[in-house]
């Protein structure tokens, strides 16, 4: 993995996931969950774009729009990880290491992710937390929602306290400046929009190139 952060753009089209290759935008989340075609059709043109991707399927509980059961969303996640670089499962996933065991043997990699839509927990939860998505995965992705500006504070000091791959953000109108700041902190993705925000608080991805860029990290 190369040393400055990525700027990912979260894409449910092929018309999304080339307007984020003219914004710049490094690595493409496929979001299989709100496809607007087949999943499969959809990271197939993806992959022609020379853009790594992160094959996402997240489920209704945390936040997606993905409806099947447990063995349909391994179903797809078996029929889409050979043109992956990544793919990102929740902690909580009943299956969560059926699902990373796919990437054995392959090129990707697991981003195992936890999404908290209501607060901040302690920095000694967030703590753990990471450590459970390392425990599992390549990468920790850790979303959090502030209830204030030191709540985001906190999760800087967890990114920086982290010794191995995370990624952070703060979601909502007072964690947006997470997006480009979380990366000083060691946030190796930043995740952003094409047209619609797909979580709370996402930037534009070419607003976000231009904050990295600010702070030196481009």
């Amino acid at each position: 993995m190369d040393l400055y952060p990525k700027v990912v753009a979260s894409v449910a089209s092929l018309d999304d996931a080339r307007e984020a290759v003219r914004l710049g935008a490094d690595m493409l989340e496929v979001r299989a969950d709100l496809a607007m075609e087949e999943p499969q059709i959809l990271v197939e043109r993806a992959f022609r774009l020379g853009k790594p991707i992160i094959v996402t399927i997240r489920p209704r509980w945390e936040g997606g729009a993905f409806k099947g059961d447990d063995m349909e969303r391994l179903d797809l996640f078996r029929k889409l990880i050979p043109l992956a670089d990544y793919v990102d499962v929740e902690l909580r996933a009943g299956n969560v290491d059926e699902i990373v065991s796919l990437t054995e043997g392959s090129d990707a990699m697991a981003i195992v992710s936890y999404h908290d839509f209501e607060k901040t927990p302690s920095n000694g939860e967030m703590l753990d937390i990471i450590s459970r998505c390392l425990e599992k995965g390549d990468i920790a992705k850790l979303a959090v929602m502030p209830g204030s500006l030191g709540d985001v504070l906190r999760l800087f000091e967890v990114t920086l306290a982290s010794k191995r791959p995370v990624c952070t953000m703060a979601m909502g109108d007072i964690g947006a400046h997470s997006r480009i700041v979380a990366p000083v902190y060691g946030s190796v993705f930043s995740y952003g929009y094409v047209r619609e925000p797909v979580a709370p608080g996402q930037m534009r991805v070419d607003r976000i190139i231009e904050g990295l860029r600010l702070l030196g990290l481009r």
